[in-house]
Order: structure tokens, then C-alpha cells, then sequence
């Protein structure tokens, strides 16, 4: 072909072709980059058509708004010299990323930003390639106790990681948007972790219904009410390496890279009141449903006890074990009279650990002790005899043993008994009273509609009660009622 110019048909054809070029490549980034593709297409041209799309470019670039020239009517074609090839424009979904690029990561949440009264955490959001869950949506534990809840740390499966793992089962307590209660571990590493890509770490962290924020420093149960929960994971990381878009692993990043705690989203806790003791304060004796009862109440509420308990270590010994450990066993009964049967008829057992065995007038020789202290209770029925553990709680145990009025209501009986002048009998009747009517109850005393409201009348005179209440058992087994109260009483009439 020939690269002579053919005249204005042959320049205006040029043009055309020109500008089919520049709407072509209008997606191409700034009138340079046109101008040099446009060059570079000529260049393979003839000489006559690169001075027609010469001049067609600077048409082109007068319409733009680029300063406009004069083109002559006639040119000579002169030699363009070949432009270098740009590379190809990559497409912003295929930009790459400099290998040496350092990952930033968000400021590591401090120990002081954890501290007692200080705004409850924000939990780790994306920016972090490591996040805390707890496996419940929520928890429910009672005040002064604990709940456990399950923890997982899970990894992105975009990044591997090199960090200083340390112990587990850190948590805040927040009420209202403050810390009331800092449960952090010592910072003590326990090894270098190199957690797969996408993997996962679970354990367990037992949530204390406990405030540790108290200004005396001293741990404190937390009032009921309604709180949140945030777990917590120390992350050091030191070594961080990207999955890059062609899935090979980028070069590991290495240093201190983050320093701080992982933070979970926060999990509602709900603190519910300490149950109000189970009062056991009776005489145990034949009939023990009453104890027996009570003890498994307790024990079913997960309720302290109360006790106070008057025994007669004549029918019940009270053995000693290490460590002042109390066992009491009672042996099965089988003649109860006219009385409907009871659970505890058929035999239990009592073990006593903490609290005070106060023994009862032990000059005497009745050999009576009476076990007082605040327990918690577990009941054991899983063998032949179901026995009842009592722990005492902190603060549970006595130094001296409750009050009595044995003294004053034996010696009202006894003036009455020997014709006091002055005395009254109303001692005396209401006790033949209440004996006449236990007596004729059939019900065991557990679920008897008039056992509660006589022993309110006689226990906090523990001696005359055992005397009434064995009195009872000796009506309905062998009928006759005996001297019990004599018994009871001799210690003070002696005197």
C-alpha cells in the first residue's frame, strides 16, 4: 500500500477512524493515555493516514476543552516515532496488594480499661482476625454463687496467626454500662499458639455471682438484679500472614502486632436473691419426719439451713470423725403405733461438718447435744439409705449455743406439782394438752396439721419438748405416757 496522501477524502476517512478509536477507548484513564494508544494504532498505519489522524487528534482535543490550534489544510506526512506500550489498566477488583504491605490492626483493649468502674467493653468487631463467643444466650445464677459458662475462640479462616497464649477464664461484670465486678488472670503465658486458619478453642469459665469492685476491696455478693457478662481472651500477636485472592499465603508479618484483649459480645446475667433458710429446729426422736423433710427441702431449693437441733444421744449417738466431723444415723422404726408410715421410718443418715455440738447440762448423764449452725445441704438417695451432708457456710457457726427456757417452765411445773403457793397450772394443763392431742394424730409429724403450732408453743424449751414429744411415742406404742418430763426437768429441781 502506498503512503502517499490521497487527498481530503482520504483525510476525512482517516479522521472517521480516528474517532471511532477515541469513543473505543473512552473507558481508558486520562487524554494521555487516548493520545498514546492512538499513536500507537497509527504507527501501524500507512504515513498518509498518520497525518490525518494527527490532526483528527487535535481536533479531538480542542472539542475536550484542551487549548485549540489551527490545522494546516496540507501536510507532508513526517515519521512518527513508535510509542512504548503502556501496560494494561488492572481492573480494581484485581489490584494488587504489595507484598510487603504491614497489617494494621485496631488499639488492644488494656487491663486498666477492664479495671473496676471503668465503661463496659465494646466487644472485638471484623477489624480483629480473632473473636470470643459464649455458648448460651444467657445466664441465670443465684447471688454469691457461680454459673459456667462455655467459651469458643474462633479464628478467621483469611489469616494465619502466631500469638502468646495465656490463661483462660478472664470475664468483666457490667450493670448499667460500668464494671462492677474484674475477674482478669494473671498476664502468664503458657506457650506460643499457631492456631489453622479457620480453627477454634473452647473451655469453660465459671461466672461468680460476686462483686469485686467493693471500695473495701473485700469480694462482696452481687445484689439481684440484672447484669451482663463479657468474656475475655489476651491476644499478644506477634506473626500475621493473609490468604491473598489466588489462594496462596502471603508473607508472614512479624513483631508486636496487637497487644490486648479479645472481647466478647456481651451475654445477659440474671442474679436471683439467696433463697431464705430452711429453718430445721426440732428434737430428733422417733418420729424424725419433721427433720428429715425439712433437710430434703433445703437440699431441693439449693437453701441454707438453720439448724437447730436438740438430739438424744441415748437413742442417736452422735459419732466423731476427723476433722470434728458428726454422723448421726437413724436406724429404720418399725413400731410407730396407730402413725401412718414415713419416708424417714424406713432409716437416714446425718453427716455434720462445721458448726457447734453444744452438749446440754452434761452433768446431768441424759446425754443430750443439740447441733446448731448455718449449713448448706446436699441430700444423697442414690444407695439403700439416703443420707443428707451438711457443710457449714461461712459465718454459720455459734460460739455459744441459742437461749433456753427449760429453767423457767420446769420450775413452774414443778411449783405447781409440790403446791407452790402462788403457782400456776397453766404450765402443767397446756402440756397435758398438746400431749393428749399429738397423741391422737395419726399423721406423721411432717404433714400433721397441729405438729408445727405445739412445737412453736414448746421449742425454745428443748428439754420439755423432747419430754413431750417422746411422751407421744411412748402413748401411741405402749400407752402410757411415762415420766419424761421428770427427765427433762431433774437437773433444775435438783437444785
Amino acid at each position: 500500500m502506498s503512503t502517499t496522501d490521497n487527498g481530503p477524502a482520504n483525510h476525512e476517512d482517516g479522521i472517521g477512524r480516528a474517532l471511532r478509536d477515541l469513543v473505543d477507548d473512552a473507558s481508558l484513564s486520562g487524554i494521555g493515555t487516548h493520545l498514546d494508544v492512538v499513536r500507537r494504532r497509527t504507527h501501524r498505519r500507512r504515513a498518509a493516514k498518520k497525518a490525518a489522524l494527527g490532526a483528527t487528534t487535535a481536533c479531538v482535543v480542542s472539542a475536550l476543552g484542551i487549548a485549540a490550534f489551527s490545522l494546516p489544510q496540507v501536510t507532508q506526512p513526517a515519521p512518527v516515532a513508535p510509542a512504548e506500550s503502556p501496560a494494561p489498566a488492572p481492573k480494581p477488583s484485581e489490584t494488587p496488594v504489595a507484598p510487603d504491605e504491614t497489617p494494621t490492626f485496631p488499639p488492644g483493649i488494656t487491663d486498666a480499661a477492664l479495671a473496676c468502674r471503668q465503661p463496659a467493653p465494646a466487644p472485638t468487631g471484623d477489624d480483629l482476625p480473632a473473636h470470643l463467643t459464649v455458648g448460651v444466650p444467657d445466664l441465670t445464677v443465684r447471688t454469691a454463687t457461680s454459673a459456667v459458662a462455655p467459651v469458643v475462640l474462633t479464628f478467621d479462616g483469611d489469616a494465619r496467626l502466631r500469638y502468646v497464649d495465656s490463661a483462660t477464664g478472664a470475664y468483666v461484670v457490667a450493670q448499667d454500662g460500668v464494671i462492677v465486678s474484674s475477674s482478669l488472670p494473671a498476664a502468664q503465658s503458657t506457650g506460643e499458639a499457631t492456631p489453622a486458619a479457620g480453627s477454634s478453642a473452647s473451655w469453660e469459665v465459671g461466672v461468680a455471682a460476686v462483686a469485686t469492685c467493693d471500695p473495701a476491696g473485700t469480694p462482696t455478693p452481687l445484689p439481684a438484679g440484672d447484669y451482663e457478662v463479657f468474656a475475655l481472651h489476651r491476644l499478644p500477636l506477634t506473626g500475621y500472614s493473609a490468604l491473598g485472592q489466588d489462594g496462596t499465603w502471603g508473607a508472614q508479618t512479624t513483631g508486636t502486632l496487637f497487644d490486648g484483649w479479645l472481647v466478647g459480645a456481651p451475654v445477659p446475667l440474671t442474679v436471683t436473691p439467696e433463697p431464705a433458710p430452711v429453718v430445721v429446729r426440732d428434737v430428733l426422736y422417733a418420729d424424725t419426719s419433721p427433720v428429715f423433710e425439712a433437710l430434703r427441702e433445703a437440699a431441693a431449693a439449693g437453701a441454707p439451713a438453720a439448724v437447730d437441733l436438740f438430739v438424744d444421744e441415748a437413742s442417736y449417738p452422735v459419732g466423731e470423725g476427723p476433722d470434728g466431723e458428726l454422723t448421726i444415723t437413724v436406724t429404720p422404726d418399725d413400731d410407730i403405733g396407730e402413725r401412718s408410715r414415713a419416708t424417714s421410718d424406713d432409716g437416714w443418715a446425718l453427716i455434720v461438718r462445721g458448726g457447734k455440738k453444744f452438749m446440754d447440762h452434761p452433768e446431768d448423764g441424759q446425754s443430750f447435744a443439740r447441733l446448731v449452725g448455718t449449713y448448706s445441704v446436699t441430700l444423697d438417695d442414690s444407695g439403700g439409705t439416703p443420707t443428707f451432708t451438711l457443710q457449714v457456710v461461712d459465718g454459720g457457726t455459734p460460739a455459744e449455743p441459742p437461749a433456753s427456757t427449760d429453767e423457767a417452765v420446769c420450775t413452774a411445773y414443778f411449783d405447781v406439782m409440790n403446791g407452790v403457793e402462788g403457782a400456776s397450772d397453766a404450765t402443767s394443763l397446756a402440756l397435758d394438752e398438746d400431749l393428749l392431742a399429738l397423741a391422737a394424730d395419726t399423721a406423721p409429724a411432717a404433714s400433721s396439721a397441729i405438729y408445727g403450732d405445739v412445737r412453736s408453743r414448746w421449742v425454745d424449751s428443748p428439754r420439755v419438748w423432747w419430754a413431750l414429744v417422746r411422751s407421744v411415742d411412748l402413748m401411741r406404742t405402749v400407752d402410757l405416757a411415762g415420766d419424761s418430763i421428770v427427765g427433762a426437768c431433774s437437773v433444775f429441781w435438783d437444785h
